[in-house]
């Protein structure tokens, strides 16, 4: 059974590399999986990734691809190459989701290395029905989730990133050892921000959820190491009742 330090990620949300630096300090103690996306990698340029591999911690790079197959199976190789853990791509075309997880299975037999996951983003948890319907979606979040897991699944992906409002049925529908990450988790006390559908870690442990993305309620606290000890507890206690 996974400890809680293995089911939490802390997600490094800041453009300043010094910061995170620092804020990767404070956590060393207390968390062992770190998400990077858009605004720190490229702000970085890359320098928080390789930061992280020197600290042997594990990179979760959240670039969330989404582009014609073959610009996305290089992207997935680079990625492979440079020891990320686990990477995002968008649901999309089954054809270019598959090529994805084919060149990782391939790239990673060549380098004699562990292939890394790949993992679909479904529908975001910024967005909400109404959203969706704007955009000539006539899918319910819930609907879409469920739907684009499915088809990642078929296509060869480990898992896939949703709400933990829909998780559950994602594991019923695709099985209990596909890996289901969910952001947009928010300890009971914390603010909800920009995000739409939320949920507390324990919510988000009954539900199945394989992995936790938290970002501010841990980074923003007073005491970030405090705050993901605490939910690393949470988790922990969630995961053995």
């Amino acid at each position: 059974m996974l400890k809680g330090k293995d089911k939490l990620m802390v997600a490094i949300d800041t453009d300043n590399y010094e910061k995170a630096v620092e804020l990767i300090d404070k956590l060393e103690d207390s968390v062992e999986i770190f998400k990077l996306g858009l605004e720190n990698y490229i702000a970085s340029r890359g320098k928080t990734l390789d930061y992280l591999k020197s600290k042997g911690k594990r990179v979760f790079l959240d670039l969330k691809f989404h582009d014609i197959p073959n610009t996305m199976m290089s992207a997935v190789k680079a990625c492979i190459k440079d020891g990320v853990w686990m990477m995002t791509i968008h649901v999309s075309d089954y054809e270019g989701m598959k090529k994805c997880a084919d060149i990782a299975k391939e790239e990673a037999q060549r380098l004699g290395i562990e292939k890394p996951l790949i993992v679909g983003v479904t529908v975001l948890t910024s967005l909400s029905d109404e959203d969706l319907e704007s955009i000539g979606c006539n899918l319910s979040t819930r609907q879409a989730a469920i739907k684009r897991a499915k088809l990642a699944k078929e296509a060869g992906l480990d898992g896939v990133v949703c709400s933990a409002r829909e998780v559950a049925d994602i594991v019923e529908a695709c099985g209990p050892d596909f890996v289901t990450v969910c952001p947009g988790i928010r300890p009971a006390t914390a603010e909800v921000g920009d995000q739409k559908r939320v949920v507390t870690p324990a919510q988000a442990i009954e539900n199945g959820a394989k992995l936790l993305v938290v970002g501010r309620p841990i980074t923003r606290a007073e005491d970030p190491a405090k705050a993901a000890d605490m939910i690393v507890e949470e988790i922990a206690r969630t995961t053995e009742v």
